[in-house]
């Protein structure tokens, strides 16, 4: 039986790497799959997910008003009138960038189509607070599962804190696209303590 699951982390985590991985893995195994990735990350350029450690591969881009439902379902129509398999996992990056209602259409993806979705992203933003997308995955995935990571005190991290000439930012707009030069994984101890880094 097909799942929905959502594997979070905060930035630095690995997510894409996993994901990247894991798609590496059905290629080698000859397992039908589908890559997709939010169009608000272009850090890498459009249409593809990258991971810091180099590894990348093509992705479907998922726009903002776009009805993932139906995109998916048009997918695979396309691949049965072309003779090639239907995808039988699709993997999503940044999947804190979906809004409420593409992430239900995820749900009958893998409820209608029996295909399972994996979606990798971040749980919070740097004020502390979830993302749409994050927070509907909360609410009705069937798997959820954490990448560890470590703040630079050595506790575990949590946050995903953003960064402005050393010091931690908490206002301004919840989405700005960026990496290590923005965002600093860190735990709620030093998050709170606002300390210069």
């Amino acid at each position: 039986m097909a799942k929905l699951s959502f594997i979070y982390g905060t930035m630095s985590s690995s997510k894409s790497a996993i994901l990247l991985m894991r798609a590496h893995s059905f290629e080698t195994e000859g397992i039908p799959f589908l890559c997709m990735k939010s169009c608000l990350d272009n850090r890498d350029g459009v249409g593809i997910i990258k991971s810091r450690t180099g590894m990348e591969h093509e992705c479907v881009t998922i726009e903002k008003e776009d009805k993932v439902f139906e995109s998916i379902f048009n997918y695979c129509q396309t691949m049965i009138e072309n003779n090639y398999p239907t995808p039988k996992w699709i993997l999503i990056d940044e999947a804190q960038f979906l809004n409420s209602e593409q992430v239900n259409d995820l749900g009958r993806v893998v409820d209608e189509l029996n295909i399972d979705v994996v979606c990798y992203g971040l749980r919070t933003d740097f004020r502390t607070q979830l993302f749409e997308g994050s927070k509907r995955l909360f609410e009705i995935a069937d798997d959820i599962s954490e990448i560890k990571s470590v703040c630079h005190c050595g506790n575990e991290a949590s946050i995903n804190a953003r960064m402005l000439n050393g010091m931690i930012v908490t206002d301004g707009e919840q989405i700005v696209i960026g990496g290590d030069d923005i965002y600093k994984p860190l735990c709620r101890k030093c998050w709170n303590a606002k300390e210069r880094l």
